[in-house]
């Protein structure tokens, strides 16, 4: 479990590195998404080493579950408002989330 934090700690360093990039090269709006997908590796990463510091690996599917229906109503929220910024931001949310509940699966399965 420790190799998938450092995975999603490697993962939201290389994605700050790009967004960094990006704003040099005057490309605001893609490194915000670079950001707001590097934030939610970072959220994840913190999740999990809380939850096996304190010995409740189960506990993290939850989590992940209830950022699930957050974003999503915040998604949804977004649409009805036609909020377009707010809609690719959640997008990108649910993206990068879906990307670690696969590889949190995968690392589950292992086991």
């Amino acid at each position: 479990m420790e190799e998938f934090i450092e995975a999603l700690k490697a993962e939201n360093a290389a994605l700050n590195r790009q967004a960094a990039e990006l704003r040099a090269e005057n490309k605001a709006d893609e490194a915000v998404f670079r950001t707001v997908r590097a934030n939610v590796y970072d959220i994840c990463a913190t999740v999990c080493r809380a939850h096996l510091k304190n010995g409740t690996p189960s506990a993290i599917d939850g989590i992940f579950a209830r950022f699930q229906d957050e974003w999503s109503a915040a998604l949804e929220a977004a649409k009805t408002q036609d909020n377009a910024r707010k809609i690719c931001v959640e997008e990108e949310k649910l993206e990068a989330l879906a990307d670690v509940r696969t590889r949190f699966a995968s690392v589950r399965s292992e086991k």
